[in-house]
């Protein structure tokens, strides 16, 4: 007899149909390793390419044809699509969660452990009540992409706006000005780390502005 699981158990097949948990492991990893703590760099730290040598050697071709331009797009936003489905899958495996789809507590217990928990924080109340401050925040830009509202889940599309930031840095003419922002399809130590601090501030910052951008430009 064919066992029947229901709706509930079988919905994260949908929502994340392109979901390798192994990826996903590995991008936790690698990221968490990023940082020693909040805003500074682990100077062992491994780079993160979120796309294929192919594509990041195309991106840099001088004069692109409109064809090249349409590639690099397509195959930009598959390899994020790719990324965020299979972090989010491994998420939901550390957090029993059924549907794809993270709320806040399954977020929060999430980084308690597999970011914050080197740190035995659960030992020391004070510099837990702050973490579960940053935590808080990080939630609300990635669930609202940096905005006000949202629909208190992160779910593919919150994520990929993520990983999009992440691999989104800031560009600068020859006198130091602000020039717009580039991609390299690339996520570095060091760029992580500030974009980390800016997700798990309270104000509308830097990281806001990229997760607002991200989301228009994947839809």
């Amino acid at each position: 007899m064919m066992q029947n699981f229901g709706n509930s158990r079988t919905s994260i097949l949908t929502e994340l149909p392109n979901g390798n948990a192994e990826l996903g492991e590995a991008f936790a990893v690698i990221i968490s390793d990023m940082v020693v703590q909040s805003g500074i760099t682990n100077p062992e730290a491994e780079t993160f390419e979120v796309t294929q040598k192919s594509w990041r050697e195309l991106a840099k071709k001088p004069d692109k044809t409109p064809e090249d331009a349409a590639k690099l797009d397509k195959l930009f936003k598959e390899s994020i699509y790719e990324l965020a489905e299979s972090y989010l899958l491994f998420i939901a495996r550390q957090t029993k969660n059924l549907t794809g789809k993270i709320d806040y507590q399954q977020y929060e217990s999430y980084l308690l452990k597999f970011r914050f928990g080197r740190y035995d924080i659960m030992n020391k109340p004070e510099y837990l009540n702050k973490v579960k401050v940053q935590i808080r925040n990080a939630f609300k830009k990635m669930s609202a992409h940096g905005e006000e509202q949202g629909d208190n889940l992160i779910d593919k599309h919150d994520m990929a706006a993520y990983i999009y930031a992440l691999c989104t840095r800031s560009r600068h003419n020859e006198s130091g000005a602000f020039a717009g922002f580039e991609i390299d399809g690339v996520i570095k130590p060091e760029e992580y780390a500030v974009n980390e601090r800016n997700l798990f501030e309270a104000e509308d910052n830097l990281m806001s502005l990229k997760l607002r951008i991200a989301y228009k430009a994947l839809h």
